[in-house]
């Protein structure tokens, strides 16, 4: 699927300011996201730092395909939903958050009520990190609603949950996601 490089030394030269900023972006998401807390857990209490090498990685990854994507398509530059997609693909493979969650015990600061709640939780943090992720990526905001001026809206909330069952449970490609991402920014016709 991607090029082969024997070097990456190359691409990171061709790319250095982009693939820094990039990769920037992702740490210090991921940080932001580390320090919060989802169905009332501290994401520090169940996942350890996220494996900055592997970030790297995801960008480095991300880059290559879109550069040789490049080559063979009348494209200057990758739209937002591409990078988006290519970001979110590379993520999901490399998977550089990992929960300390080893067992199917109930946390001590947790009740049994909250259990399934928490071990979905260990086993989703990349798909909840990335989906914000790539939501920011393409310009959707938490404040927004998409086709407002028509019946049926579409909050943040039911854009995020379906992109995160979309990442969790279908097979895809970055191609597929970049699709997926582009079908959040379009509105139903109108019934008439």
């Amino acid at each position: 699927m991607r090029v082969v490089y024997t070097s990456y030394i190359a691409l990171c030269r061709k790319y250095k300011d982009f693939i820094a900023l990039l990769s920037n972006n992702l740490k210090s998401h991921v940080k932001v996201f580390y320090n919060s807390t989802a169905s009332g857990h501290l994401i520090s209490d169940i996942a350890h730092p996220a494996n900055e090498f592997l970030i790297d990685d995801v960008v480095i990854n991300a880059v290559s395909d879109l550069d040789r994507i490049k080559g063979y398509h009348i494209v200057r530059d990758p739209n937002r939903f591409k990078h988006a997609a290519y970001i979110g693909f590379w993520w999901q493979r490399s998977k550089p958050l990992a929960s300390k969650i080893y067992n199917y015990s109930v946390p001590s600061s947790g009740s049994k009520s909250s259990f399934s709640r928490y071990i979905d939780l260990g086993r989703s943090l990349n798909e909840i990190f990335i989906s914000d992720f790539m939501l920011t990526m393409i310009q959707m905001r938490f404040t927004e609603v998409v086709c407002a001026e028509q019946n049926n809206t579409l909050p943040y909330a039911a854009l995020k949950d379906s992109l995160c069952y979309f990442l969790k449970y279908r097979p895809y490609t970055a191609q597929e996601l970049e699709l997926f991402l582009k079908g959040f920014a379009t509105c139903p016709a109108p019934q008439k």
